[in-house]
């Protein structure tokens, strides 16, 4: 690599061979008459466009042009790490409610992209497509470039296209280990509370492509949308009911004739931060003893039963769990195929004014499917 200063003229000569691996480079010009030599890191030369936690606690999203690469200057990657070159980013509402001390500056967890480095001895290869989730704290997903592990992200398949498998990573990762809790499989009956938000539709997706019998409840105005545009009504035999929560009759009438019906409730409202409480007037609608109902948010009780192994029996509470990601993707690529169901997304571009927008339109639950970010 050279910069050559002439005639107060910057010239920037980037050799092929340099790469993020070095830590330093000294560069100098001695076939002019004034010798210039400059040192520069590589994260102070390569910025990227990122969306970042600012202000004291850091819970105010903004856009930065000019944020350093995530790997530090000597460049060398943890064991099992490796750099995704960013094609496509989805938010969830965690990404703004966590602080920067939890969440780190970029903000982001759901990634695709491509593999530009990678540590060694593993089934992952420079240029691979992969998707999934990125680690918190070091890196976030709404940049150009992201650090994940090998086990955080699985190869994307060819009939998904970038900004759909950005929008698998924490919805469908959730669904899938919920149904895992709630012992769902083929035959099953499953309730899904919240059918309509991220997390439901993926959940009545996964569901139906496990050929489980189906009820969603949501609001009757969504009906369309979750049987319709997300290409449920498309799939072939599938069962699905769905149930209006705003029309309390039909409520009413629901919860009377459904008492001890279902394998496993997916409770994916309750605690969400809008006042929802649906467990004390759904738990009775499991099956005696074999039901589970699986919740995915709750308040400071439920928090704390968690964290004190103390929850009632049948229910359970959980956080989406990191450890051996790469098997369930492949599994939730697996199960939508098999039915030819995607994420439903409002894809934007990658600049300030579309991050400004979206993170609106997800704190005020104005959104159907998936927010996604598409870096090109």
């Amino acid at each position: 690599a050279q910069i050559i200063l002439y005639n107060t003229k910057i010239i920037w000569q980037i050799a092929h061979s340099w790469s993020p691996s070095t830590k330093y480079i000294l560069l100098t010009e001695r076939q002019f008459s004034v010798q210039s030599t400059i040192s520069f890191s590589y994260q102070e030369l390569h910025k990227m466009r990122a969306a970042i936690r600012t202000g004291l606690l850091g819970t105010t999203i903004a856009f930065n042009k000019d944020q350093p690469h995530p790997l530090p200057d000597t460049a060398e990657l943890k064991p099992n790490e490796l750099l995704i070159k960013v094609k496509s980013a989805a938010i969830n509402p965690v990404d703004y409610k966590l602080p920067r001390f939890m969440g780190g500056t970029v903000v982001g967890i759901d990634v695709s992209g491509i593999v530009e480095r990678v540590c060694p001895d593993n089934d992952l290869c420079v240029g691979d497509s992969v998707f999934g989730r990125v680690e918190i704290k070091s890196s976030g997903s709404l940049a150009e470039y992201a650090i994940s592990s090998v086990n955080k992200v699985a190869k994307k398949p060819e009939w998904l296209s970038f900004d759909e498998a950005a929008a698998i990573g924490t919805v469908y990762l959730t669904g899938a280990q919920a149904f895992k809790l709630g012992n769902v499989k083929e035959g099953s009956s499953v309730l899904v509370i919240g059918a309509s938000g991220g997390c439901g539709l993926a959940g009545i997706q996964l569901a139906i492509a496990m050929k489980a019998k189906v009820v969603g409840i949501c609001s009757g105005k969504n009906f369309e949308f979750v049987k319709g545009e997300s290409g449920i009504n498309q799939v072939e035999n599938a069962d699905l009911e769905l149930v209006d929560y705003t029309d309390e009759k039909a409520m009413s009438e629901f919860k009377e004739k459904n008492v001890g019906k279902f394998d496993c409730i997916y409770d994916t409202a309750t605690g969400s931060g809008h006042g929802e409480n649906y467990v004390s007037s759904m738990v009775k609608l499991l099956k005696d003893e074999t039901g589970e109902y699986v919740q995915i948010n709750g308040g400071v009780s439920t928090l704390l039963r968690y964290l004190t192994g103390t929850m009632k029996p049948q229910q359970k509470f959980f956080f989406t769990s990191e450890k051996d990601n790469q098997t369930d993707l492949a599994e939730i690529a697996r199960l939508l195929k098999s039915t030819g169901v995607k994420p439903y997304l409002e894809s934007k571009s990658f600049d300030e004014k579309s991050v400004a927008e979206g993170f609106e339109q997800l704190k005020g639950r104005r959104t159907k499917g998936k927010i996604v970010f598409n870096m090109d």
